[in-house]
């Protein structure tokens, strides 16, 4: 039997590759392998007839195999395999790729079950795209059932992966899972079936829910717990020096917005109080937030305090820095930058001196990093972070006991309802005006052939020595997508399209320094076109870059599209943003929103609408929260887990009595985004 928090590696049949391929996708426990729900469904529970089998549609065939054989291909290394199939009411023929062991499997006079779409060519009649297979001599995995697609990695395929959640159903220690009553572990189990094993795809979000509520549940108390334990410390006041704060503006290279004041403002009277300012800047790509944090930490380091800055990446940490460092010019405001790849010189002595601004990483959060009189912390793209790094900014690292005050900030636009869902314990303030001086970026589409004329404006920009953004959504080759990864397309752009120009490569599975020098050669102009990942999503500042084109943009929530956007029109040059697609019908349409619509917010809501509760930004940022289950759209379940947690936390701070929500509380707690 599987107990609950066995390692995966106890399921039969899970080799040394399915072993790497769930640890690559986060899956280490039994407990991880059950709470990885699927990504979606394919329907193929209609079991019909060759002759009733429509185009279009996913079905299941019971057939006989009448015939299977290699067919002669001129690329090496490609072998394609026809399967011919009968039943009582006509035939069809379809292709396995790369498959040879069908060979010995599809002996003529076999009744096996294909499950796949269907698919009607004129010259051909009916075949099946991409089709599943299997022996109708025992229970099966997908046919005739609503079958579960998992994320996969690696050389793993859906059909193991089904084959040993099956048998991990089959074999798991109930009684292992460690919940208060047998009849809450029955329920439980039930629900996993539900999600599972379902018999429809109502019933696969009915169970998909309750177990998002108990999710969602230990989130919020994490939350209101480290609040709770804010408020009970008190913060150190911030005294507000109107002299300071007018000379502070004065110096600025160009004037503030009124939404950078008003927020700037909201943030100066929270932190005069001694309760914890809890505060979520939230604007859009370009809006200027870096130049309130850069205020609000400058006038602390004034009052005789110091102030922190945490960034995601050691990328977007650094162009902090530069940024805090032209923005203060003369101002005798000591900076100190702490990555696990650099740190100023001296800042041993500067975190024990302290009355400085700190920027870094998680590098900042290691013993002894943070200075003792720590009155604010700043934590941009917050979602990046897990429940455990924020609290750890917010306890007390100060002699006198207190907590800093806590101001967050990001970039990426959500709607009011879907930012109270991620950050129900702060207060929101939001950034919508744009600095003067900068330009609209004008957006087109270029399907199919039309990439040309994004090429043809790349060479144009390099000419003008600025700098071009290319970025996929992929790194390595995988051309079940069809779309090509960030190395294949630097190597096809440097041999094609862009011949004779220098072009490097970034992508979040290069080592810092790799990362760093990649974006140095950028912005030096050694490589003026830089091919990427979304790693260059969040904060990336150039601002001599003037053409973005995103590759297999339909891939891409419209929020992640525009984020990507604002890499560009960070000057006063004119800025394009090229959208390089295939796709057709409703997902072309989609993409033409953004020739239309520059207002983050706004593309948020369609997004919202468009694509409901399903991976509404293009990134899974649910898993960058530490939820694996709950989506950020579950909006109902949210407010009563909220309404619940307050009762909870207020009645038994200590989880003494809820101790399965004590163990999934410290279980977030735990969780970190790993880019």
């Amino acid at each position: 039997m599987l107990r609950w928090d066995e390692p995966v590696s106890f399921v039969k049949g899970a080799t040394p590759s399915v072993r790497h391929a769930w640890e690559s996708l986060g899956i280490r426990t039994i407990e991880d392998l059950f709470l990885t729900i699927p990504r979606r469904y394919d329907d193929y529970s209609k079991i019909t007839s060759i002759r009733e089998a429509m185009a279009g549609e996913n079905v299941t065939l019971k057939v006989k195999v009448e015939k299977c054989a290699k067919v002669n291909t001129f690329r090496k290394r490609f072998q394609v395999f026809k399967l011919s199939v009968s039943d009582a009411t006509g035939k069809l023929t379809t292709n396995f790729f790369n498959q040879p062991w069908v060979l010995t499997e599809f002996v003529e006079g076999r009744e096996i079950f294909l499950s796949g779409k269907v698919k009607y060519d004129p010259r051909f009649g009916k075949t099946l795209v991409n089709p599943l297979w299997e022996s109708t001599e025992k229970d099966t995995l997908a046919a005739g059932k609503l079958a579960p697609v998992y994320g996969l990695s690696g050389t793993l395929a859906q059909k193991t992966y089904r084959r040993l959640m099956a048998y991990a159903f089959e074999n798991l220690s109930t009684d292992t899972i460690g919940l208060e009553t047998a009849e809450e572990t029955v329920e439980f189990i039930k629900n996993l079936k539900k999600i599972h094993q379902p018999e429809s795809i109502e019933e696969a979000e009915e169970g998909r829910k309750a177990l998002a509520y108990i999710e969602m549940l230990a989130y919020q108390v994490a939350l209101r717990a480290a609040r709770k334990d804010a408020d009970i410390h008190g913060a150190p006041p911030v005294p507000f020096d109107e002299n300071f704060a007018k000379n502070f503006v004065k110096k600025l290279p160009y004037g503030l917005t009124g939404d950078q004041k008003r927020a700037a403002w909201a943030a100066l009277k929270d932190m005069e109080s001694t309760r914890p300012m809890r505060r979520l800047i939230q604007g859009d790509v370009g809006s200027g937030k870096t130049v309130v944090a850069a205020f609000l930490m400058a006038h602390v380091q004034h009052a005789g305090g110091s102030a922190a800055l945490l960034a995601p990446t050691d990328i977007l940490a650094k162009q902090h820095y530069a940024a805090l460092r032209r923005l203060y010019g003369t101002l005798p405001i000591p900076l100190v930058l702490i990555t696990r790849t650099e740190k100023t010189e001296g800042w041993e002595d500067m975190v024990k001196q302290g009355n400085a601004v700190f920027v870094g990483t998680h590098a900042l959060l290691e013993a002894k990093r943070l200075p003792a009189d720590l009155a604010l912390a700043v934590v941009d793209e917050q979602h990046r972070f897990g429940v455990d790094q924020r609290e750890t900014l917010v306890v007390s690292w100060r002699t006198d006991g207190k907590v800093p005050h806590l101001l967050s900030m990001t970039a990426t636009p959500i709607p009011r309802s879907l930012a109270l869902t991620m950050y129900g314990d702060l207060e929101v303030s939001v950034i919508m005006e744009k600095p003067a001086g900068r330009l609209p970026i004008k957006t087109t589409v270029c399907h199919g052939n039309n990439r040309d004329k994004a090429y043809a404006a790349m060479r144009e920009a390099v000419e003008r020595k600025e700098r071009v953004f290319v970025v996929c959504p992929l790194i390595d080759p995988s051309d079940a997508l069809g779309i090509s990864s960030a190395t294949e397309e630097a190597k096809r752009l440097s041999k094609g399209p862009l011949e004779g120009i220098k072009i490097g490569l970034l992508h979040g599975r290069m080592k810092a320094k790799e990362k760093e020098e990649a974006m140095q050669k950028f912005i030096d102009g050694e490589t003026p076109v830089l091919v990427s990942t979304t790693v260059i999503e969040v904060g990336v500042d150039v601002p001599n870059a003037t053409i973005i084109a995103i590759e297999g943009a339909e891939r891409f929530g419209l929020a992640q599209l525009h984020q990507l956007r604002g890499r560009v029109g960070r000057s006063n040059l004119a800025s394009s943003c090229y959208l390089l697609t295939d796709a057709e019908g409703e997902s072309f349409q989609r993409l033409k929103l953004l020739e239309t619509i520059s207002d983050g917010f706004r593309l948020s809501e369609e997004d919202l609408k468009r694509r409901g509760s399903g991976n509404l930004f293009g990134t899974q940022q649910s898993g960058e929260l530490g939820l694996r289950i709950a989506r950020l759209t579950d909006t109902d379940i949210i407010a009563k887990a909220q309404s619940d947690a307050a009762k909870i936390v207020d009645e038994d701070p200590e989880l003494i009595k809820h101790p399965v929500l004590k163990r999934e509380v410290e279980r977030l707690r735990v969780t970190a985004h790993r880019e």
